[in-house]
């Protein structure tokens, strides 16, 4: 990242002692960003693993996480290509005006290289799996300028969007939950975003204090002694109030970068007069808004009760931690109301672990073709996946066509409805980020009550 922060300064002429402090901030934050991260979910992971001892999972398929799943990606031959070819087609589209995003992200093209994993898994093509690459860029890219105004005024990182396949994939769906559920009687009305919380229960709806017992929480369904529940809700509460700050410190590393960005394409012919964002990362955004880890956090124990439904044969349980980046959408449309945060992701991740389990048996063979399955500790179990793979699901539904030699009828039916299903969200929801991202700037020097039920009936020049 500040290698690419550094060239993109250069090549937007921004003042090279000013582009090489901007880099550093950004490799600076991220480095703090990841090293919580990492020391933070990595305890939060023993406890659940806890959970599921004292509930007593064992299933055939077992959830290893987006770290190996990502490893089988890029181990498979095609993937290689993914890097140099997405980002030319970011450029292309860029320059076309299909997109306004320039995904600096590159780390995260390993998610459109997962679909080319899939496909190429399913019919040995290189071609068709390059294509499949490039039609979820295409897909994801436009997404991201969809919610790219919601996402800068309510996460507050102007200038940005996020392109993040698995995270942005579920915008759609969590935004028509919740212009659904703003319709459900006292559930549309009610206020429970933490800054409400707080007013009304002073510290105790601090998001520090708020960590702290959803840490407590989990521990406490997982059995685990005193010292760990209390350590447990410590970590929790920590990555709630650190979070926040390194993603200050992106946020100013990439400021001069935007506004010199902004300045240089501003009216400009190439890019047809549109202001272009730069796409970061979703993921550590996600964790420091209290409303999605919170959400998150206590879906893990809903998450795991799904492994009892029949059908399921992958256990959750490295991704658990994930499931604050499948809450972050709908954290944002409702503006940090709790209570349809976390219905709306709960219905989410009802869905992405069915995919989770549809996917198991071809995210195994990825790992075998690639040789890297050896180097996974799968517990015994002859099935691999991953929560965060499921959240490809709509897009990879789009595409399974192209397996019809190998995937039963079933799933290609049900993934191309799924991928219509997302399409029709998209259409019914589709000026409602634009009209909660101004309704949100218009309340924000407030402290107000108001709900924002109305705000996806106006339009989104309100």
């Amino acid at each position: 990242m500040p290698i690419i922060v550094f060239g993109l300064g250069l090549s937007v002429r921004l003042d090279i002692t000013k582009t090489l402090r901007s880099a550093l901030l950004v490799g600076v934050s991220f480095v703090g960003i990841f090293a919580l991260l990492e020391y933070v979910l990595g305890h939060v992971g023993e406890t659940v693993r806890a959970l599921a001892t004292v509930w007593g999972l064992h299933l055939i398929g077992i959830d290893v996480g987006w770290p190996a799943v990502a490893g089988f990606t890029w181990a498979l031959g095609v993937t290689v290509l993914v890097i140099p070819l997405g980002f030319g087609v970011n450029l292309l589209l860029l320059a076309v005006g299909w997109t306004r995003t320039l995904d600096a992200d590159i780390w995260n093209y390993w998610q459109w290289a997962f679909n080319a994993a899939i496909v190429y898994v399913l019919t040995g093509s290189w071609v068709l799996a390059l294509g499949a690459a490039i039609i979820t860029e295409a897909v994801v890219l436009r997404l991201a300028d969809w919610t790219a105004e919601l996402s800068q005024v309510y996460f507050d990182v102007p200038g940005t969007s996020f392109p993040h396949a698995q995270s942005v994939l579920q915008a759609p769906f969590a935004f028509a939950i919740e212009r659904c559920l703003r319709r459900v009687p006292i559930i549309g009305d009610w206020e429970v975003s933490p800054d409400a919380l707080e007013r009304r229960l002073d510290a105790l709806g601090d998001p520090v204090v708020l960590g702290f017992l959803v840490g407590l929480f989990i521990s406490v369904l997982a059995r685990q002694s005193l010292l760990a529940s209390f350590r447990t809700a410590v970590y929790v509460a920590g990555l709630l109030s650190l979070l926040p700050r390194m993603v200050a410190l992106l946020v100013e590393g990439l400021e001069p970068i935007v506004e010199q960005t902004s300045t240089r394409v501003n009216n400009s012919d190439r890019f047809g007069g549109e202001t272009v964002v730069i796409g970061i990362d979703a993921g550590p955004i996600a964790f420091a808004d209290t409303t999605a880890v919170v959400a998150g956090l206590v879906l893990i124990p809903y998450a795991l009760g799904l492994a009892f439904i029949p059908g399921v044969v992958v256990m959750p349980l490295a991704d658990l931690v994930v499931l604050p980046m499948f809450c972050m959408w709908a954290a944002a449309i409702s503006r940090g109301n709790l209570v349809r945060t976390v219905i709306s992701g709960a219905i989410i991740t009802t869905i992405i672990t069915a995919a989770t389990t549809v996917l198991a048996p071809y995210i195994t063979e990825m790992g075998r073709r690639s040789g890297e399955i050896q180097s996974v500790e799968t517990g015994g179990a002859t099935l691999v996946s991953a929560l965060s793979a499921g959240g490809n699901w709509w897009t990879l539904g789009f595409l399974s066509p192209l397996g019809m030699n190998t995937i039963q009828r079933g799933v290609i039916v049900g993934g191309v409805l799924s991928a219509l299903a997302a399409y029709a969200c998209y259409r019914w929801t589709k000026a409602m980020p634009a009209a909660v991202a101004s309704n949100y700037q218009n309340t924000m020097p407030e402290t107000a009550e108001s709900s924002p039920s109305d705000a996806t009936e106006r339009p989104a020049t309100d």
